[in-house]
């Protein structure tokens, strides 16, 4: 997505996708466990939601994170992650862009999560049935999924069932760097 006010565009698609539904803000408040002022917000376009505020509505509506920022695609897109506006978490320690968001009857969506180092970003689950594939281009993060843990450092990927809490950490000196990939099953 080219640099565009991302708080519009999240705040026009929640809007449109609650009026599709019939949805109050009440009852959307209900189903994301987000309130009914931030909610608002995020309509208005006043709000800077966090990626974890994006998670809980996606989730609570059963719609890919990257609904809300979705753009009609051309036939062929050229990506440059520079271009590309980031979410921002943890106080700026987390980056995630996203690099070809969820298009309707695709089954999944493509990012680059960007951990400073100290960073540890804990996701809560996701749907059922939904999948993360990550590769790390550079750095290394301990990856924590349930109660198991994974080192995985540059030239190494996972994959795992993401309806179990989740956790990113970097431990290194360095900027941890991966490829994320969210797939949604049909």
């Amino acid at each position: 997505m080219s640099k565009v006010n991302l708080n519009q565009v999240i705040g026009k698609r929640l809007k449109q996708i609650r009026a599709e539904r019939g949805l109050s803000l009440d009852k959307l408040a209900q189903l994301t466990e987000v309130s009914k002022p931030m909610l608002g917000q995020i309509e208005r376009g006043e709000s800077n939601p966090t990626v974890s505020t994006l998670w809980k509505i996606a989730n609570g509506l059963r719609v890919p994170f990257t609904t809300f920022i979705e753009e009609e695609t051309p036939f062929i897109q050229k990506v440059v992650r520079k271009e590309i506006e980031p979410l921002i978490e943890e106080k700026g320690m987390v980056q995630v862009y996203p690099l070809f968001p969820k298009e309707y009857q695709k089954p999944f969506e493509i990012f680059t999560l960007i951990l400073e180092p100290g960073c540890r970003h804990m996701s809560d689950p996701h749907a059922y049935g939904v999948e993360e594939y990550i590769f790390i281009e550079k750095g290394m993060m301990e990856i924590k999924v349930a109660d198991e843990t994974f080192m995985i450092g540059e030239g190494e990927g996972i994959r795992f069932s993401a309806h179990y809490k989740h956790c990113y950490i970097n431990k290194g000196a360095e900027d941890a760097i991966a490829t994320m990939i969210i797939y949604y099953p049909i």
